[in-house]
């Protein structure tokens, strides 16, 4: 008896280290997707709470199992106790239900405020008005994704509709991307900043998110696509400051200007003779 109190006891005291301390390393340590925008760092933050709930229930069943499989073989109880008098306990299973519930409901409710995205607009459009060029980094710019087999082009409506095949942006400012395709469903993923939309033909999906830190960054399509769905990986997304992005818009449109005129008027969605047509623009 007094073997397996001291087992018991071991065990308690190795899973409330274990959840302990598996709390404090995740606290600091690296949790995806990061801090490179408001909404990856909401993201992570989501996650980090997640995990940090997450942990002591696991490692609470790995001791459970141990205790199971280890102290019961090597210090059995002296009597087994009924089945009627475990499930006849009104006390653990009232503290098993409530706590669960409080823990599911919080975590769910803060997931659902946490992570809401509220922009207008989403949605089928086929309209051409765009957002004016941003006056404060508050101010969104928006920039729209085109997804197509096999690569992502870019638009920037408040800069004339120029379309480039590198997508750059300036920090600390609030980006409004909108997202669609020319042909099958695609989804533009840009993991460091937490931005995950679907690209479907005559579908604008929108997605807000403020740049935070500078630095080369990857996007990637995450629906298979096609035969060359690899293809539609880039390496070569920035972030930079306010002054670079305007000397590399200035550059874009010029680079941008014998081709404008074949490019069609700057649109949410695409379809029929607004598509842009094969070979005027590629990456």
């Amino acid at each position: 008896m007094r073997n397996r109190a001291t087992a018991t006891r071991v065990v308690l005291i190795v899973w409330i280290v274990a959840a302990v301390g598996g709390d404090v390393a995740l606290a600091f340590g690296p949790i995806p997707p990061g801090q490179a925008s408001d909404l990856a760092s909401s993201e992570s933050l989501t996650i980090l709470l997640l995990a940090e709930a997450a942990w002591p229930v696991f490692s609470a069943v790995l001791a459970a199992l141990f205790f199971t499989l280890v102290v019961n073989k090597i210090a059995p109880p002296t009597a087994e106790v009924s089945a009627s008098a475990l499930r006849g306990n009104t006390r653990v299973q009232t503290v098993w239900i409530v706590t669960t519930l409080v823990v599911v409901l919080s975590i769910a409710v803060y997931g659902t405020v946490a992570l809401a995205i509220d922009v207008p607009g989403t949605g089928i459009s086929t309209t051409s008005a765009s957002l004016p060029m941003p006056t404060s980094t508050d101010q969104p710019l928006e920039v729209q994704v085109i997804a197509q087999q096999w690569w992502f082009t870019y638009r920037y409506p408040a800069y004339g509709g120029i379309e480039t095949a590198q997508l750059v942006l300036p920090v600390n400012q609030k980006i409004q991307f909108h997202v669609t395709s020319l042909d099958v469903i695609h989804s533009f993923n840009f993991y460091a900043l937490g931005v995950k939309a679907d690209a479907v033909p005559l579908n604008d999906n929108v997605i807000t998110a403020t740049p935070t830190q500078v630095g080369t960054y990857r996007v990637q399509c995450t629906e298979l696509c096609g035969l060359w769905h690899g293809n539609m990986a880039d390496n070569t997304a920035m972030v930079v400051s306010a002054s670079d992005f305007s000397a590399w818009i200035q550059e874009q449109t010029a680079l941008d200007a014998p081709i404008m005129k074949y490019l069609p008027p700057y649109s949410h969605t695409y379809s029929g003779s607004n598509l842009p047509q094969p070979g005027v623009y590629a990456p």
